[in-house]
């Protein structure tokens, strides 16, 4: 038996609104039918129109804090680079209370605005060293403004190509393949599973190793985990990809590896060759 059966004014139904729809949700929170079901009407929502919640797929909650102080910069001074500045002052003046707030913040005001599920790309982890903390301040949030949770858990590894972590990015550190792993268990065992779940996030080319990427990927498969990650960011990062993995001739790579580069519909794509493939 349903726990409530919701009917508002009018319901969308995917082609329209209709007046006269019921919604039965179950004791466990989910829709088990919707249509006219002549049922006892135990949440009524008069002079209300009733649509599916939406869903964010990339957010990342702290950044909140950021609103009205990346956008002040002197005329054609701006860009991306100044708004990360601003970014990492964000990232080393937060303590687990502010950031706290901000999460909190960042997942009721999605609430407010009708989104119901949130996609968490998560790299801030670290308070002091690696502790991991504001992963877990981030799940609680989550929990506490009512919102479902896809915590995508970021592997974050260097400052750039062949570049180490510096200054605030170190709160951003994953040290290796083994502790991701190891605190994906944890959060696995701290979650919850009605409403929360998990996915695996290597930050980007730059900044995991193509090694790191393909391993990450392997175990996300293997555990059903989804797979996100930022393939391309600003074009100076861009170019320092394709420098580092691309230009060079096969002949040439650094792990006795063959490649064969092709140019499809305006990007560049590096395929492995093996041998007895085609």
């Amino acid at each position: 038996m349903s726990a409530i059966v919701i009917q508002a004014d009018y319901t969308w139904l995917g082609d329209g609104f209709a007046a006269g729809v019921q919604v039965a949700v179950s004791a466990g929170g989910k829709i088990e039918a919707v249509g006219s079901l002549g049922r006892p009407v135990t949440h009524p929502l008069k002079h209300t129109a009733l649509l599916p919640g939406f869903i964010t797929a990339h957010s990342h909650a702290f950044q909140r804090g950021l609103r009205g102080k990346g956008e002040r910069f002197p005329a054609a001074a701006g860009t991306f680079w100044t708004w990360r500045e601003s970014m990492y002052q964000l990232v080393a003046s937060l303590d687990p209370d502010s950031f706290r707030r901000l999460s909190l913040r960042a997942f009721r005001e999605m609430r407010d605005a009708g989104i119901t599920a949130v996609g968490e790309f998560h790299y801030l982890h670290h308070d002091r060293g690696t502790d991991h903390r504001f992963d877990e301040i981030l799940v609680h949030a989550a929990s506490q403004a009512g919102i479902r949770l896809v915590l995508l858990q970021a592997f974050y590894a260097y400052g750039g190509i062949g570049k180490p972590l510096e200054g605030a990015q170190r709160r951003f550190a994953t040290p290796s393949l083994e502790q991701y792993w190891s605190q994906m268990d944890r959060l696995a065992g701290m979650i919850d599973p009605a409403t929360q779940t998990l996915g695996v996030a290597p930050h980007s080319i730059r900044a995991v190793g193509l090694d790191e990427i393909a391993a990450l990927h392997q175990e996300a498969v293997r555990r059903n985990l989804p797979f996100h990650m930022h393939v391309e960011e600003q074009r100076a990062e861009i170019a320092e990809c394709v420098a580092a993995y691309v230009a060079k001739a096969p002949e040439d790579t650094d792990d006795g590896r063959h490649y064969r580069v092709e140019d499809i519909e305006g990007h560049r794509w590096m395929f492995e060759e093996k041998a007895g493939e085609q």
